[in-house]
């Protein structure tokens, strides 16, 4: 709960005048540690689709979202899809055990400082961000039900069919 509220805390005291990336713009140029320490960054991905996918351990949603998201990652990797997960705890044990509970095959970077939600001006949890291959968010897509998987993988499908 701690946790929960800490990241309310801080998405709020995020500046008013701070800009929401859109779909048109270039996605942030960010990194983040994954698990083995190492910086992983968008730059890392470029010339692929990417889901950069915000969850937190204490999100219900993001929970329920991410064996579908890494559903579509495993279908549309050969094709150059990359989900990223960032993941926003502040207690990387929480984060820890949430992926053990619920597994998953794509790459996962921790922003515990929140660097990351503060740069996209993140509107809620969870939030998903579909980048091209140019780096430009694609697309914005905020909460999760299951029922608007179906409509991200046609927009994953159209994106991977650009040219780079």
């Amino acid at each position: 709960m701690r946790t929960a509220l800490g990241l309310a805390l801080a998405l709020m005291l995020v500046s008013p005048a701070g800009h929401a990336v859109k779909a048109g713009e270039a996605a942030p140029p960010l990194s983040a540690p994954n698990a083995a320490q190492q910086p992983v960054g968008l730059k890392d991905y470029r010339g692929k689709v990417v889901y950069v996918d915000f969850w937190a351990s204490w999100c219900a949603p993001c929970r329920q979202a991410m064996p579908q998201y890494d559903r579509l990652y495993q279908k549309w990797a050969s094709r150059g899809l990359v989900v990223l997960g960032v993941n926003l705890d502040t207690d990387r044990a929480e984060a820890d055990r949430a992926l053990k509970r619920r597994p998953v095959s794509f790459p996962v970077v921790y922003d515990p400082a929140g660097s990351w939600p503060e740069r996209f001006d993140l509107p809620t949890m969870p939030t998903g961000y579909l980048i091209g291959r140019d780096g430009i968010v694609r697309y914005v897509h905020e909460g999760f039900r299951t029922s608007d998987v179906p409509a991200l993988e046609a927009l994953i499908d159209k994106t991977l069919g650009e040219k780079p």
